[in-house]
């Protein structure tokens, strides 16, 4: 995803310096109706929200924006599709990938609509779809920035359907193939609760091989059982422990390096300040990645603390 971002991120730089006064002009409230707004002003306000990662007023004023012919591009439509995957408006998300695929379907663009059109099936829980189009995804592009998080995203379509084997096989690969890609240490979490999840399978056969009836198989099995939960949990201790420590890392960073408001600065634009002006949206940019780094992650020690929280109910429960 962070590849996607700073792609986004980098169409973004050159849409601002074609729109000058976007950067000028306070961002519209989302209370607002666009209907009342033109579609240039709302595309230049759509900017601002996109930049400054308030994606629900970027949908907005983005469909606003679209309805002129002039303003419906790849870049624009594009910008749709990821405010709203980031927003978690996964249908929206559908429909408008589909549209973008259909009208821009030799746009450079439409393989990341394409995998984010995977993602989007993932997320609305039809699995079988988003594990063709993600495949297709990869056939047709093997060499793509994005191929490894294809991969990764079409083993979650298994793990959530109790596919272990063919999950498991496919995070490998992403660790195998892909050491440096950012999807590794999420591939290797994954890993581990399969490894969990197959220690436990064997203990419930051992124990029904052995038989019910023999009290010291059943005693042998649940301290087994205590013995994986036990290094299960202090694994997911760890996990958060480095969420933790990033997350504080992060923090820092953004409090050092605090982001200039979008309606600071002289509402003036001259083609001789184009440089520098392009150079401070850079580091804003760089700095609102940062930002959408810290949410993802905060997001994910969220899932590992609820994960935590679960291993260790069952534990006391036994």
């Amino acid at each position: 995803m962070e590849v996607l971002k700073k792609h986004s991120m980098l169409c973004l730089c050159l849409l601002l310096l074609t729109v000058p006064c976007a950067i000028a002009k306070p961002a519209l409230s989302v209370s607002l109706s666009t209907s009342s707004v033109s579609a240039e002003s709302a595309y230049r306000q759509a900017l601002v929200s996109y930049r400054d990662g308030d994606w629900n007023s970027a949908t907005l004023f983005l469909r606003r924006a679209l309805t002129d012919a002039s303003l419906s591009t790849a870049d624009a439509w594009f910008m749709l599709v990821n405010s709203q995957m980031y927003a978690q408006d996964y249908r929206s998300a559908l429909s408008d990938c589909d549209t973008f695929l259909t009208r821009f379907s030799d746009s450079p663009l439409a393989p990341y609509v394409q995998y984010q059109k995977g993602r989007a099936l993932h997320f609305l829980d039809r699995n079988d779809d988003a594990v063709i189009v993600l495949s297709d995804f990869c056939h047709q592009n093997p060499g793509h920035v994005l191929y490894a998080s294809a991969l990764y995203w079409i083993a979650e379509c298994f793990f959530d359907d109790y596919g272990y084997d063919t999950a498991r096989s496919l995070y490998e690969r992403v660790v195998s193939e892909f050491p440096d890609d950012e999807k590794v240490s999420d591939a290797q979490f994954k890993l581990s609760l399969i490894a969990q999840h197959e220690r436990e399978e064997k203990l419930l056969y051992l124990l029904k091989m052995t038989g019910e009836e023999s009290l010291s198989a059943r005693e042998e099995y649940e301290r087994q059982l205590r013995q994986y939960q036990t290094d299960d949990i202090t694994s997911l201790r760890r996990e958060l422990q480095t969420a933790s420590q990033r997350i504080a890392e992060l923090e820092a960073e953004l409090a050092q390096k605090p982001v200039t408001s979008a309606s600071s600065g002289t509402a003036e634009y001259t083609e001789t300040e184009s440089s520098t002006s392009y150079s401070d949206d850079i580091d804003k940019n760089e700095l609102q990645n940062t930002a959408r780094s810290l949410a993802e992650l905060k997001e994910k020690a969220d899932l590992v603390e609820r994960l935590l929280i679960q291993r260790l109910s069952q534990q006391q429960g036994q």
